[in-house]
């Protein structure tokens, strides 16, 4: 866990015997909403390519009864989800 963190991962959640830890930003939609209205619709095109590029990654890090270490990685995710 700690090697993750290292490399720039942050936990997302965690439990006694398991933690998922993710990479990539989130983008706040709406602030971006804000400068789309704005501009006319010309941050659009801004906001449309930063979406695109935001790569996401997760992880999921369990320890069973015995002790034994699994990670189990998710398909990588495109800009926003949920």
């Amino acid at each position: 866990m700690n090697q993750y963190v290292a490399l720039g991962w942050r936990v997302e959640s965690r439990s006694p015997t398991q933690a998922v830890v993710a990479r990539g930003k989130q983008q706040n939609d709406v602030l971006h909403v804000i400068l789309t209205v704005c501009t006319c619709f010309l941050w659009l095109l801004v906001w449309a390519s930063m979406a695109a590029s935001n790569k996401q990654q997760r992880v999921a890090i369990t320890v069973d009864q015995f002790g034994y270490v699994t990670r189990a990685q998710a398909p990588v995710t495109w800009g926003r989800q949920g």
